[in-house]
């Protein structure tokens, strides 16, 4: 049994650590090694659009750097995750910059307790992103409001009109 115990009293806390801060740096130094100001390329959530740390405001000249910056982000966001096990997921990919879209994802899991009539109780999360890392809008358990139509954002009466009718 004594084999298995860490040398030097590590408790394999400070291992894990210490591990996880090197692929966070090197990845964060590759992401900067090809990152330009003025790439046609960036890394962002397929789902939301989200650009999340270490790719925040990063540009790339090639589709080839972006990809390349986009294992690396998900290394930086792996390492990250054994550190805080709350950390946001991202499904990260490698997306032209410029193509302002709105994104919307929808989620929607049990959760343990049930309703008062013993049927289990769903929460929906929706969000809804830019192409920017702060624009973005997250809802939990209330209704979605349609804010685009086919060429532009929709007016306020017929946002108001979804609203009253409560879907």
């Amino acid at each position: 049994m004594a084999e298995d115990l860490p040398a030097d009293g590590d408790t394999g806390g400070e291992t894990a650590l210490t591990e996880a801060v090197a692929t966070m740096r090197s990845a964060t130094e590759r992401i900067e090694s090809l990152a330009v100001s003025e790439g046609e390329f960036c890394v962002v959530c397929g789902e939301t659009g989200i650009s999340p740390a270490p790719v925040t405001g990063r540009r790339f000249g090639s589709y080839e750097d972006a990809e390349t910056a986009c294992a690396a982000a998900r290394d930086y966001r792996a390492a990250l995750a054994d550190i805080d096990p709350m950390l946001s997921e991202y499904d990260l990919l490698v997306s032209a910059v410029g193509e302002r879209s709105l994104q919307f994802a929808m989620a929607r899991e049990v959760v343990d307790h049930d309703r008062p009539n013993g049927l289990p109780r769903a929460e929906a999360r929706v969000t809804l992103a830019g192409d920017g890392y702060e624009e973005w809008l997250r809802v939990e358990n209330a209704p979605v409001v349609h804010l685009t139509g086919p060429d532009a954002l929709l007016d306020d009466e017929l946002v108001g009109r979804q609203l009253d009718a409560k879907l």
